[in-house]
């Protein structure tokens, strides 16, 4: 893919205070994250993983996509750790609408870090469509991005879903349950489930990545 930026120099129109603050983040992130490589990422919320930082704010607040892009990369067995994919997205402008981070990132344009990586990918629209094409995978993980609030029934509150904010998840589907990894943030491990429509309930899918090149046994 054109355009990804890996190293700073790359990009001559990039602001240098932009610049600095991704190297300076990289180097506080890393010493953040010791102790935490090669592990499942769980709970944003916790003690470990809201010392990290994107653009201004702590991971707590807008890190859910990140988590999931790297929770990805270890159940596919690479070795790609938080903080590098925290730099990427930074110096890429992946920030929502600002660049201090507040608004996190949307999941919808996740695959610009898939496709640069070269890694094969599938987007779904729906719960049903994820699941209709997971149907005949033993091993296989993926991202799910969904807005938090669930359908009520009224009209009104229905229309204002938006207003609560949405999740970013990895999943990973091991025979015929799911896993989701960081479902909430306070969870220590993973939470099972027997579908993706179970996972999004009664909840509007924003998009679902499939990553085409299974997992490996962890």
């Amino acid at each position: 893919m054109k355009n990804w930026i890996t190293l700073p120099e790359q990009f001559n129109g990039l602001r240098r205070a932009r610049i600095n603050r991704a190297v300076q983040n990289y180097e506080a992130n890393k010493t953040a994250f010791v102790g935490l490589e090669g592990k499942m990422l769980h709970g944003q919320g916790g003690e470990h993983i809201k010392k990290l930082v994107y653009g201004t704010h702590s991971l707590e607040w807008c890190g859910c996509e990140l988590i999931a892009v790297a929770n990805t990369m270890l159940l596919t067995g690479r070795d790609v750790q938080l903080p590098e994919i925290i730099y990427e997205f930074e110096l890429n402008r992946m920030h929502k609408f600002v660049s201090s981070g507040y608004f996190g990132t949307s999941p919808k344009v996740l695959g610009r870090y898939y496709d640069f990586h070269g890694y094969p990918y599938k987007t779904f629209n729906t719960a049903a469509a994820t699941d209709e094409f997971l149907a005949d995978k033993n091993k296989v993980c993926g991202v799910l991005g969904f807005w938090i609030a669930e359908k009520t029934g009224n009209f009104f509150k229905d229309m204002l879903f938006f207003t609560k904010g949405l999740h970013t998840v990895a999943f990973e589907k091991k025979y015929d349950k799911i896993y989701v990894y960081n479902r909430y943030n306070s969870v220590t491990g993973a939470r099972q489930y027997d579908s993706i429509s179970d996972v999004i309930g009664t909840r509007r899918l924003i998009v679902a990545y499939v990553l085409e090149d299974g997992t490996k046994s962890l």
